[in-house]
């Protein structure tokens, strides 16, 4: 190159790769590595070896621990695409089907209740006819409204089921209605 440093042109010694910067030589360095009184040029096929405690690592890559996205939520290092369910029921229903080996966890839900009568009541759980997820939505209420419930977002989520289980909206009651949806995710 152009820029390279002749030690001695007379004798036709080597010369030292350089780069000219704002009229200041600096040297071309090429990294080697190996055992003592051996040097490998750095390449794809010979990377430079790289040692790091397990500890840095595990450090390093647990550093996340939540995340919020709009496509995701981070749980620890696994993102968690969160999904969609209509709720609308007249009778008790599945609102989100059973996922082997995953919990299902809502994180927001937003509904009306029918309370025609004041008989109606609404609850969530796990599996069917399963263990209750929350306490009775409506019962002794007075007859004849619709009740809004909403579970703002939570990314810790408000309620999940057993693993493997579904969501299962429990309702009883003379005239019961429930029409709404809801955003889980499965972990």
């Amino acid at each position: 190159m152009a820029d390279d440093i002749q030690l001695d042109a007379a004798s036709g010694r080597a010369k030292l790769a350089a780069d000219e910067i704002s009229s200041v030589k600096h040297l071309r360095v090429k990294i080697q590595h190996g055992a003592d009184g051996s040097a490998t040029d750095i390449s794809t096929a010979s990377p430079l070896p790289i040692e790091l405690d397990s500890q840095a690592i595990t450090a390093v890559l647990h550093t996340i621990t939540a995340k919020l996205a709009t496509d995701a939520l981070q749980n620890g290092l696994t993102a968690l695409t969160p999904k969609f369910a209509k709720i609308s029921l007249a009778a008790t229903g599945t609102l989100v089907a059973a996922v082997g080996g995953k919990k299902i966890r809502v994180l927001s839900l937003m509904m009306t209740i029918d309370v025609q009568t004041g008989d109606e009541e609404y609850i969530f759980k796990s599996g069917a006819a399963g263990t209750a997820l929350t306490g009775t939505i409506g019962g002794a209420t007075a007859a004849a409204v619709n009740y809004p419930i909403e579970y703002s977002f939570s990314p810790f989520g408000h309620f999940e089921t057993a693993s493997g289980a579904l969501l299962e909206l429990s309702i009883a009651g003379t005239t019961p209605e429930a029409e709404g949806s809801l955003v889980y995710v499965e972990v």
